[in-house]
C-alpha cells in the first residue's frame, strides 16, 4: 500500500535519507521531509511558502529545487546544479535571498515575467 501525499497515494518512493523521501504518484510527486528535517531547512528557502511546504511536502514541478538546494551532500553534482537552475528561474526570489546574489532579468524566466507583467499594468493605470 502507498503513502497518503497531498497529490493522491504514492505508486512509488525512494528513501533518499533518514527523514527525506520522494514519493510518486500517478499523477504528481515530490519530496517530503520529516518534521526533523524540515526543521532543517534554512529560513530563506521555506520563507511564505504554501501550506505544503510548511508540513514538509515540495512539489516536484518547482518546489523540489530547495529540498536539493538545502541538502546539496545528499545529492549528485548534476542534480545539484539542475535545482539550483529551476530555482533561479522559477524561485528568483527564494534563490536572490539563500544565495545573496542578484538576479538580472535576462537570469530569470520568472523575473522577467514579473517586470513584464509590471510594466503592462503600469502602461494601463498611466
Amino acid at each position: 500500500m502507498g503513502t497518503s501525499t497531498p497529490w493522491g497515494m504514492s505508486d512509488r518512493s525512494e528513501k533518499i535519507a533518514p527523514g527525506i523521501v520522494w514519493y510518486s504518484t500517478p499523477s504528481h510527486g515530490g519530496y517530503h521531509l520529516s518534521p526533523g528535517r524540515q526543521q532543517e531547512m534554512p529560513r530563506e528557502l521555506t520563507e511564505s511558502g504554501s501550506s505544503r511546504r510548511a508540513e514538509g511536502w515540495y512539489e516536484e514541478d518547482c518546489d523540489w529545487c530547495l529540498v536539493v538546494v538545502a541538502f546539496a551532500s545528499l545529492f549528485d553534482a548534476d542534480k545539484y546544479s539542475q535545482a539550483k537552475e529551476c530555482m533561479r528561474n522559477w524561485l528568483p526570489n527564494r534563490y536572490e535571498a539563500y544565495f545573496r546574489e542578484a538576479l538580472k532579468p535576462e537570469d530569470s524566466y520568472m523575473r522577467r515575467a514579473q517586470l513584464e507583467a509590471k510594466a503592462i499594468i503600469d502602461a494601463q493605470n498611466n
